[in-house]
């Protein structure tokens, strides 16, 4: 298993990782992608989707966050929901590599649990002559009032009591919270951070694989659409290596082309509509590569999307 992390920063045996990757002397393997299954989870979809993933046996799956409701203040809520999460996650038998989003990552309470449980927020690993990078958008911390803290809880019990209201209460709280930011916005901010540190270490990885056949950058927040200044440096450490980049958090998807790669925002693997009339699908994306070069396919929960 080649994975590589920041190991003067993260003196830990702690692994956000699930399992361990298959080892492989092939350029040709297959791996799932899962989107938001958060906020506000519809319960069991995101278990239904595990199951179909499971069943087609991928070599890993790998997860671009909000993989928990979060925005906790008290760290026995967040244990919680991860050991419940990493129950189901456990029960595939397949390695599951997450990527820290904002509902999981949400609070310094949700950065110290993470940390705790998993150690690093961001790390890389290498399958074959394909690179990986599982980098974090989610610094510093934005945590909410205790006001919206309580009106998230119930939201998040309404959604679940009512699921035909689910996207009336979710609208009533974004809101909110909208309304709080207008009131305060030097408390809010609401872009993506790469720091000096994590960019240190995309730039030594990256330097260190320049053989590779194709790179992953994998991200909850697209930062080609959230911050076009940590995106230009991005795409600049890549310096024309073939790549894709992968996001969730708007929990729509959508494929785009930008300098001849292809930019995927992940839509909902079992979370709820966050923007009203949306009708968006449940799914995940099977990446198949054969020599190197990957080709993707929406898998929607009733059916198939060819997106290539």
């Amino acid at each position: 298993m080649k994975m590589f992390y920041d190991e003067l920063l993260f003196q830990t045996d702690k692994r956000p990782w699930v399992g361990e990757l298959p080892q492989t002397s092939s350029n040709d393997f297959q791996f799932a992608i899962m989107g938001d299954r958060t906020g506000f989870a519809i319960e069991g979809k995101f278990e239904e989707a595990l199951g179909l993933v499971k069943n087609m046996n991928p070599d890993f799956i790998v997860a671009v966050g909000d993989l928990i409701e979060g925005y906790w203040q008290q760290a026995e809520g967040a244990h919680r929901e991860w050991d419940e999460l990493e129950a189901h996650i456990k029960s595939t038998g397949l390695p599951f590599l997450p990527i820290a989003g904002n509902h999981d990552y949400s609070s310094v309470v949700m950065k110290q649990v993470w940390q705790e449980r998993k150690g690093m927020d961001y790390y890389a690993f290498r399958y074959g002559k394909v690179l990986f990078l599982a980098l974090n958008t989610e610094e510093p911390q934005q945590s909410l009032s205790p006001e919206l803290e309580l009106a998230f809880r119930e939201t998040e019990i309404l959604s679940k009591r009512e699921p035909e209201k689910a996207e009336e209460v979710i609208q009533a709280l974004l809101s909110n919270i909208s309304k709080q930011q207008a009131q305060d916005p030097s408390s809010y901010q609401p872009k993506p951070c790469i720091g000096e540190q994590q960019f240190a270490f995309i730039e030594k990885i990256l330097n260190e694989h320049q053989d590779v056949d194709w790179t992953f950058v994998m991200t909850h927040r697209p930062i080609w659409k959230t911050d076009g200044t940590v995106y230009e440096r991005l795409v600049q450490a890549l310096n024309s290596r073939p790549y894709t980049m992968l996001a969730g958090h708007f929990h729509k998807l959508e494929v785009e082309k930008k300098a001849g790669n292809q930019h995927i925002q992940m839509g909902r693997t079992g979370a709820n509509k966050h923007k009203t009339g949306l009708d968006e699908f449940h799914h995940f994306i099977w990446v198949a590569v054969k020599n190197g070069f990957p080709s993707f396919t929406a898998i929607k929960l009733e059916g198939t999307l060819q997106l290539n």
